[in-house]
């Protein structure tokens, strides 16, 4: 019966749940649709199809339902699964896009199929992959091997799905958004005149891109190539969101095929999303995989000036591609150079003493993310909210203190804070005003940033921190006043670095977020996808974590079913109709009470009594 009620969830409930979903949130979402009836039904057809053959090879290799809770004996790496690390999930997001072109739903486009994308990995990464490695010791990789051999033709394949399709769903909804960019031109470019017949080699960039899996010539090569995709998304689309860009396209005249192609790319894509440009940045990736070497930098140079011969791209557009190139090139490079910072910061615990008073250095994260938090509430919800949002602010102080007390307090840990306690605090205090919708977005525009930064907090106190990993991946912890040496028992001991994980997938949610508000989207819509991404990428990175006072209910760490039910909670707030957000707007009085509240923080967070063993005495 466990069995019959948990397929059930699966296969009947979750399908007619986000149906109404998308029904729901019909009106939140004011983008383009794609596609024809021909092309959904073999989007259905073709997930329907993956998903049925997988889940009887599942039954026959693998003794099992693709049940979680229930999962199969045996590992099976045949079948579909030869070409897909995840068919099933695959399937299942075929269909969620195919059944949204055919249905006309601009809400089941954009919003639920990316959020079940979405809810894939963050399910794969925060309990699937952990569990398969406890159990068999290894997984189905998802990447490319780092060898010498040649890649299969379904690594080829798989790199259009896991690279090409996500890249171009993230550029229409990144040039879709109703925002004007700025223009980083000279005036002299504006009357620089169009040579149209570059741009054959200005097009193709779209042809080399689609052929780069199969000009890999190893598996090693096919693996750089997705990693640095990945990476340079990741970067370049968070800042196209914070710092919207437009090259405006020059008049020519369209004589001939080559000039009548310009002016389709022309009107098919609007002039943003401009710096930097993508075009170099593709074809720097793909030229390391051209023989010999040089041919592929003279394709680059060729088609960066195209760029600007064409018209679609400033000069500087082009620059900063090329200054943002390395960091993709080596992106192993940048992670190293990430994960030693993390290390510095994560053993820079450092304290002074004031009679019984002890300060300690992380304090001062504390008061700056405390202070970054509310000026972006202030500069949000204007002058006439400011006492609301001081003291939705302390609620939220409070919340965290009495929520970690009740669950994580004890006899070594007199006065811990958590975040799920403040984020309950500040939901309900701000349903206590009548101008909630723009209070509660307010601060989902600045949560992410309250988080990033006061994850550096963590990072010093060695809490929120992670279990043990490979050498390559983890951090070292030794400083004796970290949890991590005298709670966890870890000093030493490579660990994964979690907070880095949760500061770097609220950057990029934050980034997010600040677009949506300037863009005018509805506050529960921008309430609702912050719920969503804060408990998507906190249920993928609980999993990693290695607190030994978290507890663990029915397979999973509590607060990962504290980040499902947010996720939850914000599906049902993007359904809710509500005003647009106003604009931003800073001043000097803000500024004042946001240091004020800072203070206040840093003390909360950063000010103990350590020889005292009264309740909420002591930090650590």
């Amino acid at each position: 019966m466990q069995k019959v009620l948990y397929g059930a969830l699966f296969t009947i409930a979750l399908p007619i749940l986000l149906v109404i979903w998308a029904v729901a949130a019909r009106s939140q979402v004011d983008l383009p649709l794609y596609g024809s009836p021909s092309l959904a039904w073999g989007l259905i057809a073709f997930g329907l199809g993956l998903m049925a053959i997988a889940m009887e090879e599942l039954w026959r290799f693998g003794g099992g339902l693709p049940m979680n809770a229930f999962p199969p004996p045996l590992l099976v790496a045949r079948g579909t699964f030869r070409y897909f690390a995840h068919p099933i999930y695959t399937g299942f997001v075929a269909l969620c896009l195919g059944g949204s072109m055919l249905a006309g739903s601009r809400s089941g486009l954009w919003l639920i199929t990316p959020t079940v994308a979405l809810s894939c990995v963050a399910l794969v990464l925060g309990y699937e992959h952990p569990d398969l490695v406890r159990r068999f010791g290894r997984t189905l990789q998802v990447l490319p091997a780092d060898d010498e051999s040649r890649p299969t033709h379904s690594e080829r394949f798989r790199f259009m799905l896991q690279v090409v399709i996500p890249w171009l769903a993230l550029y229409e909804f990144t040039i879709r958004l109703p925002l004007a960019g700025t223009r980083f031109g000279f005036a002299f470019e504006d009357r620089v005149p169009v040579i149209s017949w570059t741009a054959l080699i200005y097009e193709s960039t779209y042809v080399a891109v689609a052929l780069a899996p199969w000009c890999a010539r190893t598996r090693a090569d096919l693996r750089q190539l997705t990693i640095s995709a990945w990476f340079a998304m990741l970067l370049v689309f968070s800042f196209y969101w914070l710092i919207p860009s437009s090259a405006p396209r020059r008049p020519f005249a369209a004589d001939g095929w080559i000039s009548r192609l310009l002016h389709l790319d022309q009107m098919t894509f609007p002039p943003v999303a401009a710096l930097p440009s993508f075009h170099v940045l593709w074809t720097v990736f793909v030229a390391r995989l051209y023989r010999p070497r040089w041919l592929g930098w003279i394709y680059v140079g060729a088609v960066a000036i195209t760029c600007i011969t064409t018209g679609m791209h400033y000069i500087a557009d082009v620059v900063a591609a090329f200054l943002l190139a390395p960091l993709f090139l080596q992106p192993g490079r940048v992670w190293d150079f990430l994960r030693r910072a993390t290390e510095r910061v994560a053993n820079s615990w450092h304290e002074w003493r004031l009679g019984p008073v002890r300060i300690i250095s992380h304090s001062f994260y504390a008061g700056l993310a405390a202070f970054t938090h509310l000026i972006i509430v202030l500069a949000a919800v204007g002058p006439a909210h400011r006492s609301q949002a001081l003291l939705i602010g302390l609620a939220g102080l409070i919340g965290a203190a009495v929520w970690a007390q009740w669950i994580e307090g004890s006899p070594r840990l007199r006065r811990p804070f958590g975040f799920y306690g403040g984020l309950i605090a500040v939901g309900v205090a701000c349903l206590c005003f009548s101008d909630r919708w723009i209070l509660l977005a307010a601060n989902c525009l600045a949560a992410p940033w309250l988080q990033a930064i006061g994850r550096l907090r963590c990072l010093v106190n060695g809490c929120c921190h992670g279990r043990q990993s490979p050498a390559n991946l983890g951090i070292r912890v030794t400083h004796p006043r970290s949890r991590v040496t005298h709670l966890a028992a870890l000093a030493g001991v490579p660990i994964y670095p979690t907070q880095l994980y949760s500061i770097l997938s609220n950057v990029a949610l934050g980034l997010l977020l600040l677009r949506l508000w300037i863009s005018g989207c509805p506050t529960s819509l921008i309430c609702g996808i912050y719920g969503m991404g804060n408990g998507l990428a906190r249920f993928a990175e609980e999993a990693y974590r290695g607190e030994p006072q978290t507890r663990v209910l029915l397979g999973l760490r509590l607060y990962q079913w504290l980040a499902v039910a947010t996720v939850l909670i914000g599906g049902g707030l993007t359904t809710i109709a509500a005003p647009h957000p106003p604009a931003l707007h800073f001043s000097i009085h803000d500024f004042v009470l946001a240091l004020i509240f800072s203070v206040i923080a840093a003390a909360a967070l950063g000010v103990d009594f350590p020889e005292s063993n009264r309740a909420f005495a002591r930090l650590t």
